[in-house]
């Protein structure tokens, strides 16, 4: 196996910053969960796989070829990681973005989202598309960035399964006019109240904060909202929680 140079080591770390992962067109995947999912899918392709652990290349024999894996020793995987707590996998992949198509998105279900700031509740708003079967992910310009490596690890993987753009929310619907927008809003059409949603059209998820921007809400075309019990304590669900109860229902009440 190859040995690992300083300068490389130095690049891998440098992507986990966005601006880095931008110039250098790449992402990181850390874990063995995530990194044999997009070996099994290839949609990324994988440059180079760094392992702590000798028996790692066992299991991943069946998936890749031998020649992208380079042994590292656990310090100087804890140069490269992410995170405080290093895997003994890494791999570096060349990113793949825009890749929704404007042609058939309309006929489909897409998930917007409006300024999602937290890494963890978007790779978990990735892994419930895929899980539900929505293929379309479209994120606004100030949302995290699909390809942080806090978003790569929750999705599990789910990341080479979906399609990702990002845009506004009003260049998206000027490509698709008349399509079915909903909102998740405190003031929407209870939930378990609406039983026949669209087959296809565009979920919007608001930021964790402050909810669907201003800007946006003369574009939603249905509210919809999910009810707690009358004596709850909590103001909100989170951004991915509430997203998956929504998703739920729509997979399953549908015209």
């Amino acid at each position: 196996m190859n040995v690992i140079s300083k300068t490389q080591i130095k690049l891998v770390k440098s992507l986990g910053q966005q601006k880095f992962r931008q110039k250098y067109g790449k992402f990181t995947a850390e874990g063995e969960k995530s990194v044999t999912e997009f070996l099994k899918n290839m949609y990324f392709p994988i440059e180079v796989i760094y392992i702590v652990d000798e028996h790692v290349k066992d299991r991943l024999s069946a998936f890749c070829d031998l020649k992208v894996l380079v042994k590292v020793s656990l310090q100087e995987m804890e140069q490269m990681s992410s995170f405080r707590t290093p895997s003994n996998i890494l791999a570096v992949l060349s990113k793949k973005e825009n890749t929704v198509s404007l042609v058939s998105f309309p006929e489909e279900k897409t998930i917007y989202l409006d300024d999602i700031q937290d890494p963890g509740n978007m790779g978990t708003i990735i892994r419930i598309a895929d899980w539900f079967g929505i293929k379309n992910i479209v994120r606004s310009p100030n949302s995290a960035d699909f390809f942080n490596p806090k978003v790569v690890q929750s999705t599990m993987g789910s990341l080479c399964n979906v399609r990702l753009m990002t845009s506004t929310l009003s260049d998206l619907v000027e490509l698709a006019p008349g399509m079915v927008v909903l909102g998740a809003l405190m003031d929407g059409t209870k939930l378990h109240l609406t039983k026949n949603l669209p087959e296809k059209g565009l979920l919007v998820i608001g930021n964790e904060g402050h909810g669907i921007h201003a800007n946006n809400l003369p574009f939603i075309t249905h509210k919809i909202a999910i009810a707690g019990d009358h004596h709850k304590v909590a103001e909100s669900l989170n951004a991915a929680m509430a997203c998956s109860i929504i998703c739920h229902h729509w997979s399953f009440h549908q015209k």
